[in-house]
């Protein structure tokens, strides 16, 4: 016979089995919205750079005539969307009242406001956490595991699941390194070791004045790739 604590807790994998189930639907029918658009979600701890990231980003991608279009996701403050308005891209602020993470029904309804009908690339910068935020698909093409080296070589081991479930990892502010006792071959090692598969670039979104090396060199291989995925993605949808 189930005491109390057991029906309890049967109850609450019941519920959370179909909020899981009922994102899925939503996070399907977003996809379908986002039509043509290579749709990346940005996953991390607080702090790690994921807006420095898209302001760096986005300017190159607009350069080169990418159509850029960016969902912000934060537990109270729309700050971060501040500084997206300075790029001059369409951007929705989701402010989540102490939620610790995004899920479909949130971002389906920031559709609903957002013009994305000529955006080639979709930003989704998720609230800073590295476990929540795992469990929720929102429609995107991949997610993307942001990871700054003042944070530990152990991140990987830690948080498993947002390194298994992403397609990329960004190793960021390695302009910190000379001043840093930090490891980026174990960094890598303990995220291969989770997912061998990740792709898996070393940015910076800061001039490296001693060098003379400048942040878009460091950003180049990752922009790149996203361009890449979004003419693979382009391509599949024209057969």
């Amino acid at each position: 016979m189930l005491n109390s604590n057991n029906r309890r807790a049967g109850r609450s994998l019941l519920i959370q089995r179909n909020a899981l189930e009922t994102n899925e639907v939503i996070a399907d029918k977003n996809k379908a919205l986002f039509g043509k658009a290579f749709v990346m979600n940005f996953l991390s701890s607080p702090g790690s750079g994921k807006t420095s990231l898209l302001e760096s980003i986005v300017p190159i991608l607009k350069s080169d005539g990418f159509k850029i279009a960016v969902i912000e996701g934060d537990v109270e403050t729309d700050l971060d969307k501040k500084r997206i308005d300075e790029l001059n891209v369409p951007a929705y602020q989701i402010i989540t009242n102490g939620t610790c993470h995004l899920d479909a029904k949130m971002v389906s309804a920031a559709l609903n406001n957002l013009d994305i009908k000529d955006a080639d690339i979709i930003f989704i910068e998720n609230v800073g956490n590295l476990v929540c935020p795992t469990s929720f698909n929102l429609g995107e093409d991949m997610k993307v595991v942001v990871l700054s080296i003042t944070e530990g070589d152990d991140k990987p081991l830690k948080y498993p699941a947002a390194f298994y479930k992403s397609k990329v990892m960004l190793i960021n502010k390695i302009d910190l390194l000379p001043v840093l006792d930090s490891d980026v071959a174990k960094i890598k090692e303990n995220a291969l070791s989770i997912n061998k598969d990740l792709a898996i670039f070393e940015t910076s979104c800061k001039n490296n004045l001693n060098s003379g090396e400048i942040k878009q060199d460091r950003l180049n291989d990752f922009v790149s790739f996203i361009k890449d995925n979004v003419n693979l993605k382009a391509s599949k949808i024209k057969k």
